[in-house]
C-alpha cells in the first residue's frame, strides 16, 4: 500500500486560507450585529418616548441579546486574528528554514567542487614540477616558474583546507540563523579592500623664521 505524505507548505497554507475565511465570516457577522444593536437601541428609545412599555421591554431584550452576541463575536474574532498571525509566522519560519537548508546545500556543493578541482590542481602541479625542475639546469628563466610551482604545491592544499573549513562553518551559521539565509549574487558580491598603509603627505613642514625688524629713515 502506498504511503502518501502531506506537503507541510500546502498544509499550512490550507490552514491560513481556512483561518482567513473564518476571520472574514466573523467580521461580517460582527458588522451585522452592530447594525442590529443600533436598530434595537433606536427602537428602545422610540418605545420609551412613546410610553410603549411592552415595546420597550422587547427592544431592550433584543438589544441585550445583540450586545451579548457582539461580545462573543469580538472574542472569537480576536482569537482568530491571533491564530492567523501564528500561522503566518509559522509559514515565514518554514520558508526561512527551507531557504537556509538550500543555501547550506549550495555551500556543500561549492566545497565539493573546490575539493575536486583542488585535487586535480595539486596533481597537475606535481607533474609540472617534475618538468620545471628538469628545465632549470637548461634555462635559467625556468627557475622562477619552478619556484612558483613549488609554492603552489606547498601552500594550495593548506589554503584549500582553510577555505573549506570556513565554508563549513558558514554553512553551520546559515542553518543556525546567525548568518544571512542567502548567498550574495552578482552585484551583491563585495570583497572588502585590504587596509592601506598611511602615506606621507606630498608637502613638508618648515619652520617659519621671523622677519627682521624694519628700520626706517629719520629726517633731520
Amino acid at each position: 500500500m502506498a504511503i502518501f505524505k502531506s506537503n507541510p507548505d500546502k498544509t499550512i497554507q490550507r490552514d491560513i486560507d481556512s483561518a482567513t475565511a473564518n476571520r472574514d465570516r466573523l467580521s461580517m457577522k460582527l458588522a451585522d450585529c452592530d447594525q442590529t444593536i443600533a436598530r434595537n437601541a433606536a427602537a428602545a428609545k422610540e418605545s420609551a418616548l412613546s410610553g410603549d412599555d411592552a415595546g420597550l421591554d422587547a427592544a431592550e431584550a433584543s438589544l441585550r441579546a445583540a450586545q451579548d452576541r457582539a461580545t462573543t463575536l469580538k472574542t472569537a474574532l480576536t482569537e482568530m486574528n491571533q491564530r492567523l498571525a501564528d500561522l503566518e509566522r509559522a509559514k515565514e519560519e518554514a520558508a526561512d528554514k527551507k531557504l537556509r537548508a538550500e543555501t547550506a546545500a549550495e555551500i556543500d556543493r561549492l566545497i565539493g567542487k573546490l575539493t575536486e578541482v583542488g585535487t586535480e590542481f595539486n596533481e597537475t602541479a606535481v607533474r609540472l614540477s617534475e618538468h620545471t625542475a628538469r628545465a632549470v639546469p637548461l634555462v635559467f628563466d625556468a627557475l622562477g616558474l619552478d619556484k612558483f610551482v613549488a609554492t603552489c604545491r606547498a601552500e594550495v592544499p593548506s589554503a584549500l583546507e582553510l577555505v573549506t573549513t570556513l565554508l563549513r562553518a558558514h554553512a553551520d551559521a546559515v542553518i543556525a540563523g546567525t548568518a544571512p539565509a542567502t548567498l550574495p549574487r552578482g552585484e551583491d558580491q563585495h570583497v572588502p579592500a585590504p587596509a592601506q598603509a598611511a602615506t606621507e603627505p606630498h608637502f613638508a613642514y618648515r619652520t617659519v623664521k621671523p622677519k627682521p625688524a624694519f628700520k626706517g629713515y629719520v629726517r633731520t
